[in-house]
């Protein structure tokens, strides 16, 4: 376990996924897709190209997600946010399992137990393996310190289990790379390429150009069909697919502490005052038996105390109380506990060790007279120090954890101690210390103004009042209005979705969402402090979107095509060599753009226009353009200036296997993903 804790050490706090190929694949479509699968009819909760997924197998591949994270974070438990993005990982590498798999084995692409073992110890030893097993003195990678872990690590469930968790993920990593070296090879960026990429990118021209736009056009000049918008709908069917979404709107019934509640905390506090008031009262046991809020065993200087207590320390006694005062919806007193004389800051160094006994060993070593310095790059088992001799150098106060800082600022120099943290045991030699300043240490009550049962019932009440006389989507605007409620809205709500607006937890209303009927409403859910009804008011399945709801869209498509022909049209009845006069007789203006050549994005004063910079560049100098139709109306160009810019035809040629590449490592995956048929019913479990 002492060997899986250093090289955890190393190897960081990180969710396992290995390699730009994986990253790419899951990219996409698949960060909102999810699945769970039982063979059972009831409880698949995913189709991957064909492959029913059950619930356990998803399930498997989570756990282990989870206790992999858990090791390398040292927690026993997750928070939301962290199992949300464990269970998106778990179902994308189960999509990438299964589709990428049936390729590897269409292909013949393996990775042999030799390859793992040279990727673990050979001359090629992949980053992981040696970001874990790198010597932290002399910053080489350790062979010897793998081969001893592979010895051991049978002996030890969790070191055996994080070694073949890495091991499947490396051979993950190393299927896909071979996999994309072998479409690499299929492509090829020819001589011809390379020489027509140069040759456009040799031109930089600076030009004038006059637009019309589409919008000078009165739409009422144009009439589309019904017959043209639907044969352009079918023409184009794949630009209008959606995934399923809901829109709901709700009202939300808060719970917040009435007057009564604010009253009984206010005499609660003043109870509180006459104890904690006493002399004889040890303050911080009260605080800590008694505070809403956990008591911090700090040293302050008074500019590192809040502002509005810093007047009452500056003149107070020892065992005054300030208070009670309001803050932050909480009410507290606060108790001068001690005034002290103590440094600002000390250095020291530490060996730190986890076996008691050896502890007592080493204590007694260095005690006598041992070196410090030597006896801590061998045994401390706190790697940041323990190349340097377990030296900390100089740290303020609060900076280490607190039986460590105690026993730093406490001591006097020059002394060595013992004392047990959660770390293990820390030998510490104080080397030295701060000129001392003044410091007060405080112990503050806290009475956190919350509301009661009662208020929370006669909430509830409220909203059950409001849930029964409104069991139509009609009545609930009507009452919406009527008590000056404020209706909010989830509009696009996606099956995987975890929360609608700043609900708290809210993942069991985009549920309800996805299995009512438009019209709906749901039962009163509770959210943190709020009760919350909701009515679904608009569904769309997954598919393409219907015509009626993209018609608009397309009639502006076409109507432009129409705008442009007209355009084009009217600028050919014109004299367009005096581009001048061209601009007037069109209502326009002449404008210039320079330096752009044929890869510009953008033309200043026309914004994205890839026709233009086409037209330009492909026009002689002084020379006017015929009209191009663009995105945003149709444009003329005359080139004033064309200037020879040198590029490297092998430059070219690199950038565009560098492009290859990119296209590799996102569009091949990006095709297999569109291929596969994939269901992710994981949101009627999660």
């Amino acid at each position: 376990m002492a060997t899986l804790e250093k090289i955890r050490n190393r190897a960081g706090i990180v969710i396992f996924v290995i390699g730009l190929g994986l990253v790419a694949f899951l990219l996409g479509d698949f960060l909102n897709s999810g699945g769970s699968m039982f063979r059972s009819q009831n409880m698949v909760i995913g189709e991957i190209d064909g492959t029913s997924v059950s619930y356990p197998e998803y399930q498997q591949y989570l756990t282990e997600l989870e206790d992999y994270y858990k090791l390398n974070s040292r927690s026993s438990a997750l928070d939301e946010n962290t199992s949300q993005q464990l269970r998106e990982q778990a179902w994308n590498q189960m999509v990438q399992d299964v589709i990428m798999n049936d390729k590897y084995d269409e292909l013949g692409v393996q990775v042999t137990a030799d390859e793992l073992l040279e990727l673990a110890t050979g001359k090629n030893v992949h980053p992981q393996i040696r970001q874990m097993f790198t010597n932290p003195q002399t910053g080489q990678f350790d062979k010897a310190q793998v081969v001893n872990f592979l010895q051991q690590k049978k002996a030890d469930p969790q070191a055996e289990f994080y070694w073949l968790f890495l091991e499947k993920q490396i051979k993950k990593e190393r299927l896909f790379t071979k996999y994309r070296e072998l479409i690499k090879k299929g492509m090829y960026v020819t001589n011809a390429q390379a020489k027509s990429e140069a040759e456009a990118k040799q031109v930089k021209v600076d030009f004038d150009f006059v637009v019309k736009r589409y919008a000078t056009v009165a739409d009422s000049a144009i009439t589309i069909s019904d017959s043209e918008i639907k044969d352009y709908y079918k023409k184009n069917i794949d630009n209008y697919k959606q995934e399923a979404i809901r829109d709901i709107e709700y009202v939300s019934f808060v719970v917040e502490p009435s007057e009564d509640d604010k009253k009984m905390a206010q005499e609660k506090i003043d109870r509180a005052l006459v104890d904690f008031s006493k002399p004889e009262i040890d303050a911080v046991q009260f605080v800590k038996l008694n505070s809403e809020a956990d008591h911090i065993d700090r040293n302050l200087k008074i500019e590192q105390i809040a502002s509005n207590l810093q007047g009452f320390i500056a003149t107070a006694e020892v065992n005054e109380v300030y208070g009670p005062y309001f803050e932050n919806d909480t009410y507290k007193l606060t108790r001068l506990v001690e005034i002290n004389q103590i440094p600002d800051s000390a250095k020291a160094r530490h060996i730190l060790v986890k076996d008691p006994a050896l502890a007592d060993s080493l204590y007694n070593l260095v005690k006598s007279g041992a070196d410090f310095a030597a006896i801590a790059r061998t045994n401390s088992q706190d790697p940041g120090s323990a190349v340097n001799g377990g030296d900390l150098g100089w740290f303020k106060e609060g900076a280490m954890v607190g039986p460590f800082n105690d026993a730093c600022f406490e001591g006097k120099k020059g002394d060595i101690v013992k004392v047990e943290t959660q770390f293990g045991t820390h030998i510490i030699n104080i080397q030295d210390k701060g000129r001392p300043v003044t410091k007060y240490k405080l112990a503050t009550l806290e009475q956190k103004l919350s509301y009661s049962t009662r208020t929370n019932q006669d909430v509830y009440a409220k909203a059950a009042k409001f849930a029964a006389l409104n069991g139509t989507i009609e009545k609930f605007n009507a009452s919406v209005k009527e008590e000056n409620l404020i209706k909010r809205y989830g509009r696009s709500l996606k099956k995987n979705d975890r929360s609608v607006g700043n609900l708290e937890h809210s993942r069991e209303l985009i549920r309800w969402a996805f299995k009512a009927d438009v019209n709906d409403m749901s039962e009163i859910y509770e959210f943190g402090d709020e009760y919350v009804i909701a009515y679904l008011t608009g569904a769309k399945e997954e598919g393409s979107q219907s015509i009626n709801v993209v018609r608009a869209s397309i009639e502006r498509e076409l109507r432009n095509e129409k705008k442009a022909e007209m355009i084009i049209a009217e600028i050919k009845g014109k004299n367009q060599s005096d581009m001048t006069a061209l601009a007037s007789s069109l209502e326009s203006e002449v404008q210039s753009a320079t330096g752009i050549d044929f890869g510009a994005f953008q033309v200043p004063g026309a914004g994205v226009e890839p026709a233009l910079v086409a037209a330009a560049t492909a026009t002689a100098m002084g020379e006017v353009s015929a009209p191009v139709a663009g995105n945003n109306g149709v444009y003329v160009v005359k080139v004033n200036n064309v200037e020879q810019v040198e590029t490297s035809e092998e430059t070219e040629k690199a950038q565009l296997k560098q492009n290859v590449t990119f296209k590799i490592d996102y569009q091949a995956t990006e095709a297999i993903k569109k291929q596969a048929t994939i269901v992710d019913d994981r949101s009627k479990f999660f």
